[in-house]
């Protein structure tokens, strides 16, 4: 995220509009405008006509005034703002964001308290673009809102899965209690073939016999005569907890409506996934840098995932940035003789974190790419496994940022070399 570096006055023809979101109301300030007993504050409507006539009698009066430029100061609040600075874009107005808990401290500091109200936010928020410390909001082209939103509804489906498959393990718990498959194959081939002839109900299937059983699941699966054994085995076992038909049929009918939902989200998810990689594609044309999937490092859904939420990398000075912009910057805690835990700020988009994490999983591998960095972070430096994958998912970071700007094929021996080796050996 690009930071604005120059300091914003009106004497330098820059005009300031700071202001507070709600989900219905809206209050603005320009102290630029303000004249002595009469500030310059507009409380109105959060939409679209009321924003239209009120940006316009902003522009009318700070055109009279001399301004260059004009810019709308926010703090993000999810969805509530983005129409103010839709509109505002439209307009030819500068659009910048300003962190919600920086306006936090500014509000302590300007009113010596920690009171809120409407009237105060856009003081704060004035007072923290004063300092250097807005961010412009970038406006980014049609495929690459597009990745952003398809990553929104890929993300979506998959906490929705999480939840589908956790009312599926409570109801096989109540259901069938002896089900000691696992996970790999209850939701693999031969677990679905079970649930969508038997609807996991061990009654139904306690009632069969090996070669019946085994005739109708073969069917739909290619299930081992030896977990047909078992199958059965668990299921005779479960029944002997003898419940009340109709309790039975309740919770298989729960069963179903769990795996009903768990199917429509894998769906949904596979369109997404398709969807993504068909846009970062598209985005490749555009900027041929952008890196390829690379098999058993990282896959293209992964990279569109992770530009998604990053954006493109030109709008980053450096890979620092890119950390910050998802938490993952360092924060040291030092004052005089005590030295706290350094940790990382958590401040950015947290689905960055959730991305890496996703990408890192796989290769701290002992065999594979981060293996030996992963496990000389735990079995030398003695690191907690969380704070050793937050190094890796650091170094991936940092691996994606080479790799773009390089603009060379993949190579891993340069993941674990510094610049300066490349410098030396030159």
């Amino acid at each position: 995220m690009k930071v604005i570096t120059a300091l914003p006055d009106s004497a330098t023809g820059t005009f300031d509009v700071a202001c507070d979101v709600g989900s219905t109301r809206l209050n603005l300030l320009c102290t630029a405008l303000s004249r002595p007993g009469a500030p310059a504050e507009w409380d109105i409507a959060n939409r679209t006509s009321s924003i239209l006539e009120t940006l316009a009698h902003i522009f009318g009066l700070a055109t009279e005034r001399g301004a260059r430029q004009l810019r709308i100061i926010v703090e993000p609040t999810g969805v509530y703002h983005r129409l103010l600075l839709e509109l505002s874009a439209q307009m030819g107005f500068e659009t910048c964001l300003v962190d919600a808990s920086h306006v936090v401290k500014m509000r302590a500091i300007l009113f010596g308290d920690r009171g809120k109200t409407d009237r105060r936010d856009p003081h704060a928020i004035e007072a923290v673009a004063g300092q250097r410390a807005a961010m412009i909001d970038r406006r980014l082209g049609e495929p690459w809102r597009l990745l952003r939103q398809w990553n929104k509804l890929y993300s979506d489906a998959e906490s929705q899965m999480i939840d589908a498959k956790s009312r599926i393990h409570r109801m096989l718990h109540l259901l069938f209690p002896d089900f000691a498959f696992g996970t790999d194959f209850l939701y693999g081939p031969s677990g679905r073939a079970i649930f969508r002839c038997f609807g996991l109900n061990p009654h139904r299937i306690a009632m069969q016999s090996p070669a019946r059983l085994r005739e109708r699941l073969l069917k739909t699966s290619r299930i081992q005569r030896a977990s047909v054994d078992r199958l059965l085995a668990y299921a005779r076992a479960s029944v002997a907890n003898v419940k009340p038909a109709r309790v039975v049929e309740l919770l298989e009918h729960e069963m179903a409506l769990a795996w009903e939902d768990l199917e429509l989200q894998e769906a949904r998810r596979l369109k997404a996934r398709t969807q993504l990689e068909t846009l970062y594609d598209e985005i490749q044309v555009e900027d041929p840098r952008l890196p390829s999937a690379q098999h058993g490092v990282i896959s293209k859904t992964a990279l569109a995932r992770l530009f998604a939420e990053v954006g493109p990398f030109g709008d980053y000075q450096s890979w620092r940035q890119v950390l910050r912009m998802g938490g993952l910057n360092l924060c040291e805690r030092k004052s005089g003789k005590y030295v706290g835990l350094t940790k990382i700020s958590r401040a950015g988009r947290s689905s960055i974190r959730v991305i890496l994490n996703q990408i890192a999983l796989p290769l701290v591998k002992r065999d594979r790419l981060f293996g030996p960095y992963y496990h000389q972070k735990i079995g030398v430096q003695k690191m907690s496994g969380k704070k050793a994958m937050t190094a890796v998912a650091r170094k991936i970071v940092k691996m994606i940022w080479g790799w773009y700007h390089s603009a060379a094929a993949f190579d891993p021996a340069r993941v674990f070399r510094c610049e300066s080796d490349y410098r030396r050996a030159a």
